[in-house]
C-alpha cells in the first residue's frame, strides 16, 4: 500500500468573510483562529461564550497537494481517507463533491481515482456549524439536556463535552483533528485486525481475526491477479528480547510459551 499524507499547505477561512489563515491538519479550528489572533483566550473571563458565538459560522479548509501518477501506477484504487472530522462537514476534490460527513467518532473514505489530477489538485472540507444543527434538532424533537449543556447537543455524534457540562467550559469547536492520507491499494489491504488471547497452562494462544479488502474482483481478474484466493498473510510475534517468531499462510492460531 502507498500512502501520501496531506499535511500541507492548508488555509482556513469563516465562509462569509473568507479571511484566509494558515491552519495545522493535524488540528482545530480555535487552534488555527487562536494562533492567527482571530480569538481570545477562551479559558480567561468568560470569553468562552465569544468563542462559542464563533462555531455558529461555517468555515472551510483548503489545501493544493501534488499527486504523481506514476507513483501510484501499480494501484488498483486510490482512496481518500479522514481518520477524524470534527462533524458535519461536505467534501470536494477538484470541485467534485465526495460526500457529507455526520460523525467524529469514525473514520470516512472515498474512492478518487478518477477525480485525480497529474500534478496539482485541490481538496475542500467545509466544516458546517454544529450549533445550527442542534438549534434544528432541539426545535424538532424538543429533547432536553440540561442546564449546562446545548440543547440538541445529543443528536449529533459529536463529544459532547464540548457542548458544556458542571464541570467544563462550552466549545463546541471542529475541524480535522486526525490524518488525511491518500492511499494507494495494490490488490488488497488489512482492512481490520484483531487478536484475541486464550491463557492456559503457562501459555498463551492467539488467535487473529484478520479482514482482507480486495480491490473489484472483475477489475483484478482483467489486470492479470487471481483474486483473494491467492491472498495470505504473514504474522510476526517479537518476543521482549527482540526473538522473532513468524507465522505464514494465514494463521489460524499461534502458541506462545511463558509469555
Amino acid at each position: 500500500m502507498i500512502k501520501l499524507q496531506l499535511h500541507e499547505n492548508w488555509q482556513l477561512c469563516n465562509i462569509r468573510q473568507l479571511d484566509w489563515i494558515p491552519a495545522q491538519i493535524p488540528g482545530d479550528i480555535y487552534a488555527a483562529l487562536l494562533k492567527t489572533g482571530k480569538m481570545p483566550d477562551p479559558f480567561f473571563g468568560d470569553n468562552e461564550y465569544q468563542a462559542k458565538a464563533l462555531m455558529e459560522e461555517d468555515y472551510e479548509y483548503r489545501t493544493v497537494f501534488n499527486y504523481e501518477e506514476a507513483q501510484f501506477k501499480d494501484c488498483q484504487e486510490v482512496i481518500l481517507r479522514f481518520d477524524g472530522i470534527d462533524t458535519i462537514a461536505d467534501i470536494y476534490l477538484n470541485g467534485c463533491c465526495l460526500g457529507k460527513v455526520d460523525n467524529m467518532h469514525r473514520i470516512w473514505e472515498f474512492p478518487v481515482g478518477e477525480l485525480l489530477e497529474n500534478g496539482k489538485n485541490t481538496l475542500r472540507v467545509i466544516i458546517r456549524s454544529p450549533l445550527k444543527f442542534m438549534a434544528e434538532a432541539f426545535k424538532k424533537y424538543k429533547n432536553r439536556g440540561n442546564e449546562d449543556t446545548i440543547e440538541g447537543f445529543m443528536h449529533l455524534r459529536k463529544a459532547h463535552y464540548m457542548c458544556g457540562w458542571d464541570w467544563g467550559a462550552c466549545l463546541p469547536d471542529g475541524g480535522i483533528f486526525r490524518p488525511v492520507t491518500l492511499l494507494g491499494i495494490e490488490t488488497a489491504r488489512l482492512d481490520s485486525v484483531y487478536i484475541r488471547q486464550v491463557h492456559k497452562d503457562g501459555k498463551v494462544l492467539l488467535v487473529p481475526e484478520v479482514d482482507v479488502e480486495t480491490v473489484d474482483e472483475e477489475e483484478s481478474e482483467a489486470d492479470g491477479y487471481e483474486g483473494a484466493q491467492a491472498l495470505e498473510y504473514q504474522v510476526t510475534v517479537t518476543a521482549p528480547n527482540g526473538t522473532k517468531t513468524i507465522w505464514d499462510d494465514c494463521p489460524d492460531e499461534m502458541e506462545i510459551e511463558n509469555p
